[in-house]
């Protein structure tokens, strides 16, 4: 069984549709969970997890680490706030500390990273890895990352009043000038992008072959890709 967790507050949106994408690339039995969905609070740096293993906070965290210790590979999805992946991944990370103590659950666990955003997915997304790799001591198989180019700016209603929004700042001044509204067309999907598709494919064999296989790393690079928009 692999878990696989994502982070965005957006039902059915990139993330949630690429993490299941790689799920089922893998072939392997999986459940999907959404961290939106938990109720979890930040780690208070007790400590009280030392010998029994279990955050002493019970919360949505508390469903979830018997899952965590059973499972073969993870797979987890991020997005991208300002530069970094969001708040809700971090807190999730933060909280598997229970599992780190005397014989780490997750040391060696594979696991697969897929990070979207508007903009710089791929710093979202070598943050998580770094996270599960350095702290967590898993076994990253690779990347599978969506760059949208479609602001979060968009879905606010301001459009081109908004003069401190991204289009605003980072088009070209023609480029804006010529933005006259939102609309349907402008907020992409993973699932037209070739390159996208393609890295949830091949991450997902690359999950499937470290689990069967006990593989640390996957051949050619596999797995690792930074898809265009």
């Amino acid at each position: 069984m692999i878990l696989g967790f994502h982070s965005s507050p957006r039902t059915g949106g990139n993330l949630e549709r690429m993490v299941s994408s790689v799920a089922q690339a893998s072939g392997l039995e999986h459940e999907i969970i959404r961290l939106a969905e938990l109720d979890i609070s930040p780690c208070t740096g007790c400590v009280g997890c030392g010998r029994s293993k279990r955050c002493v906070h019970k919360d949505g965290m508390s469903s979830v680490y018997a899952k965590l210790e059973a499972a073969q590979g993870l797979i987890f999805g991020g997005v991208n706030y300002n530069g970094r992946f969001n708040a809700l991944a971090h807190t999730f990370l933060e909280r598997l500390f229970p599992l780190y103590h005397q014989e780490p659950a997750l040391c060696g666990l594979p696991v697969a990273v897929v990070a979207v955003g508007g903009e710089e997915p791929e710093q979202a997304g070598m943050d998580i890895a770094r996270y599960f790799k350095e702290i967590w001591m898993c076994s990253i198989v690779g990347m599978a990352l969506f760059k949208s180019d479609t602001p979060p700016c968009f879905s606010c209603g301001l459009g081109t009043d908004c003069r401190v929004g991204m289009p605003a700042l980072n088009w070209p001044k023609e480029q804006f000038e010529a933005f006259a509204k939102v609309h349907k067309k402008m907020f992409q999907r993973f699932e037209d992008n070739r390159d996208a598709l393609m890295a949830c494919e091949r991450l997902g064999q690359a999950l499937s072959t470290a689990v069967r296989e006990g593989w640390t790393r996957p051949g050619s690079g596999g797995g690792f890709y930074l898809p265009l928009s």
